[in-house]
């Protein structure tokens, strides 16, 4: 497992890795399978978590989990939607909570990085397309007046994809442990392998319809109880996800 972070460091931009207890500057393009780095020292250093990939597609999948749908539909394909690269933000950003909206709710997810360009893949080679995972919270509002059935204005929002705080890569993620947090009160717990798609079909799946790209997100759905997670300015929510990392916003 490698474990990364998108910073600025005193108001510097860079990938950086978490070795045991040191810490090194990515030189080269964390998109290769070793980039090229070097020691550095934090100490006494402004450090910020960023959003990393913000110029990318964001793309989501809706009931993706079995514990989220009927029996009967456990073997449907999930839903496919996008979320707007406005709606990024990073670990410790602020969710804005919308004027026009009577009801937000968060959902912990599972996020891959796609690492190279992949269209029409095989599900037995959508692996050699995964950059990493990490942790998101595809905030939503309800459906505007039952119409936007695009969804756009309920999870494209601007603030409501934050991502993060770290970027982990070669880890198997079949069966972690995947939970969210309203004001430290549990409100989602469940199992990456309660999905019913993996990483791998949920690659191939989109990679049908559209191209992906270096950097773009795959949201790979939410398990039961997002819908009575609901929150208010002034929370603080968590999205905790199983040696992939704690990904921490507020509700303005």
């Amino acid at each position: 497992m490698k474990k990364y972070a998108y910073v600025s460091v005193d108001e510097k931009i860079l990938w950086i890795e978490y070795i045991s207890e040191k810490i090194y500057q990515i030189t080269g393009s964390i998109f290769e399978k070793n980039p090229e780095k070097k020691e550095i020292n934090l100490f006494n250093k402004k450090v910020k978590f960023l959003t990393p990939f913000n110029k990318n597609k964001v793309i989501g999948l809706a009931y993706n989990y079995k514990s989220l749908v009927d029996k009967e539909k456990s073997s449907q394909e999930p839903l496919v939607f996008f979320k707007s690269n406005t709606s990024l933000i990073p670990h410790l950003g602020d969710i804005i909570y919308p004027d026009f909206a009577s009801k937000v709710w968060i959902e912990a997810e599972l996020c891959i990085i796609i690492g190279k360009k992949a269209k029409k893949i095989k599900q037995s080679e959508a692996s050699n397309y995964i950059l990493g995972y990490m942790c998101g919270n595809d905030a939503t509002a309800l459906n505007l007046y039952k119409r936007d059935w695009h969804l756009a204005r309920s999870k494209g929002l601007d603030t409501f994809a934050p991502l993060g705080p770290y970027l982990i890569k070669e880890i198997d993620t079949s069966d972690l442990r995947i939970q969210s947090f309203i004001n430290k009160k549990k409100t989602q717990d469940s199992r990456t392998s309660d999905r019913i798609l993996n990483d791998e079909q949920s690659v191939a799946l989109i990679s049908n319809y559209f191209t992906l790209y270096p950097g773009d997100i795959i949201f790979t759905g939410t398990p039961a109880g997002a819908t009575e997670a609901i929150v208010k300015q002034g929370d603080e929510v968590l999205i905790e996800i199983e040696k992939i990392g704690k990904l921490i916003n507020k509700i303005k």
